[in-house]
């Protein structure tokens, strides 16, 4: 049996299950579907049952820390975590091994989490799926030859398969929420700072961000409090007035948005308004003005990072990771100042608009899941809609809305105002509980 991370952690609190059968069972599963999966990058089955014995006695002792008390968490493989190689699926990095835990992962174990292992993604988080590197690329566990998409697809994919209950993700285009979506699962950018970034291996430090993925949008929440260090959050209280813009503009018309995804925000309108929420229609600037003035900050941010290396070993980069720096490369130093200050200004703006809404909601993606490594098919356009909340720093939850007829989930998102990720976070509970999707895990899962 599959549980989410809340369910687990009563168990646990109640004495049914303990934390060194809960690491068994994601060890036993990991084990079991991992080969065909490749969400994780590194596991060391010894380190984790020790940790779990550990929180076993603790809890025996004095009763749980808190929710997350035994509880495996996965950690993406940007993230160090003492005594573990940060590879971010680079061949510069396969000797690196982490001597201190990240502050997200220092956190996690004051909380009492049981650190899993190293997720899989992709190189450097530059770019999707990679085909042609030493590692395999994970496989969208609702079909496999389907993609997972960008760079927390390991998170998201261990998450959807039950092979751990919660994973920690990161994001600066969108790659938390992008493979919430595609397979399934809950998925928050918080606020940009809530979280430390400290000992993550940075790609844009204007934008990076750190959020948990977990089955369902509770499971979210209790993870957010511990990576944070926040108060419980109260999911309760429902939407009741609640103001909610709906931005049509930015999938309404698009000729890439897949008819039943548009279908699934039509659902998921007239359920928020069945439960008291006042749903509008809201303008924003034009989605490429967020997307074009991204690009221009986090590209040359890229190869800001990861420049000195192309130049010295431009061997050890697969072709989409070297052409997305070269791009980055190509970038005139005021054009991207330009961006900076072009930044504040929608950001300024959209604080204006969201005076008049509580909330927005809009698709996560454009479309289901595509064909593996979709990203680099001729012809190919950007199919998320998450990139302007990364300019905004806003936070953004994604959760499965629903199913095409082919049983690919469809993912929906909430956007709330700066440091208002605990409204998000309620509102997307209410919607969570309406649609009432999550006894619905992929086969293998079950």
């Amino acid at each position: 049996m599959t549980h989410s991370l809340a369910e687990w952690s009563r168990l646990i609190a109640r004495r049914e299950v303990s934390p060194v059968d809960l690491a068994a069972h994601c060890l036993e599963r990991i084990a079991a579907f991992d080969g065909s999966l490749h969400a994780f990058m590194t596991v060391q089955p010894e380190t984790v049952l020790a940790e779990a014995w550990e929180a076993e006695a603790e809890i025996a002792t004095g009763g749980p820390r808190g929710p997350l008390h035994g509880i495996p968490i996965g950690i993406k493989d940007l993230i160090d975590v003492a005594g573990l190689p940060t590879i971010a699926q680079a061949e510069h990095r396969r000797d690196h091994v982490a001597t201190v835990d990240a502050g997200v992962v220092a956190a996690l174990r004051r909380a009492g989490a049981v650190i899993l292992g190293k997720q899989a993604t992709s190189e450097y988080a530059v770019g999707g799926t990679r085909t042609d590197g030493p590692w395999p690329s994970p496989r969208n566990p609702w079909d496999l030859s389907r993609d997972a998409c960008s760079s927390s697809s390991g998170s998201a994919v261990a998450v959807a398969a039950g092979l751990c209950p919660g994973s920690v993700g990161t994001e600066t285009a969108g790659s938390i929420r992008a493979p919430a979506a595609w397979c399934g699962v809950a998925g928050l950018k918080p606020t940009d700072g809530l979280v430390s970034a400290s000992g993550v291996l940075p790609l844009s430090r204007t934008m990076d961000c750190l959020g948990p993925l977990a089955w369902t949008v509770e499971d979210c929440a209790l993870m957010l409090t511990a990576m944070a260090d926040l108060p419980a959050i109260d999911l309760g209280g429902g939407i009741g007035g609640i103001r909610i813009g709906v931005v049509r503009d930015f999938y309404e018309g698009h000729p890439d948005l897949d008819p039943e995804t548009g279908a699934a925000m039509e659902n998921a309108i007239s359920l928020l308004q069945g439960r008291g929420g006042q749903l509008s229609t809201i303008r924003l600037d034009a989605f490429a003005t967020y997307s074009d003035t991204a690009k221009a900050i986090t590209w040359p941010e890229e190869y800001a990072e990861h420049g000195a290396e192309l130049r010295t070993f431009p061997d050890r980069f697969g072709k989409v990771a070297r052409a997305r720096l070269e791009d980055g490369k190509k970038q005139l130093a005021h054009i991207y100042i330009a961006a900076l200050r072009r930044r504040e200004v929608l950001k300024a703006d959209l604080a204006e608009r969201m005076a008049k809404v509580d909330l927005l909601i809009l698709p996560t993606m454009l479309k289901p899941a595509q064909p593996r490594g979709y990203e680099f098919l001729p012809g190919v356009t950007d199919l998320s809609l998450n990139r302007p909340f990364n300019l905004t720093g806003n936070p953004a939850l994604s959760l499965n809305g629903g199913f095409l007829a082919s049983g690919l989930p469809i993912g929906l998102q909430l956007v709330g105002r700066h440091g208002e990720d605990a409204l998000v976070l309620r509102a997307g509970h209410v919607l969570q509980a309406a649609l009432g999707l999550t006894n619905r895990r992929p086969p293998i899962a079950e």
